[in-house]
């Protein structure tokens, strides 16, 4: 694993900042994933996370419970999807070489740290939904 075995949590950045730099860096990520599809470094199974993501995405089937259609209870249903693509995103953060991301990354913020905020924002929500 070529991150820190730990991530910095909790960050000294409150959600809402946290939530402002992941929406602010998605460009950013967008511009990643394409430049780590394209690249002949990136290993296969990181290819796929990337395309299984991207499939999901695009999907119109969608998890849905009957019972949330009513609109309080809808937005359950984005959460999910939100937490699933924050996931995986973390997923392919993790498992693809340090060099390889910062190479391709081109944003403000350290790729780095940026992990670190859709960490702090999955375990939000994660404590939220608890």
């Amino acid at each position: 694993m070529n991150f820190r075995s730990r991530p910095a949590y909790p960050l000294n950045t409150s959600t809402k900042d946290a939530l402002k730099h992941i929406i602010k860096g998605i460009p950013a990520l967008v511009k990643l994933l394409f430049r780590l599809i394209k690249s002949r470094k990136t290993s296969l199974s990181i290819k796929l996370w990337i395309a299984g993501t991207a499939i999901y995405l695009v999907s119109p089937l969608n998890i849905s419970i009957k019972r949330f259609k009513r609109y309080p209870l809808k937005i359950i249903n984005y959460i999910d999807d939100f937490t699933i693509i924050l996931v995986v995103i973390q997923k392919i953060l993790e498992t693809c070489p340090y060099d390889l991301l910062e190479e391709n990354w081109d944003y403000k913020i350290p790729i780095l740290e940026w992990k670190d905020m859709i960490y702090k924002i999955r375990t939000d929500i994660q404590t939220a939904i608890h």
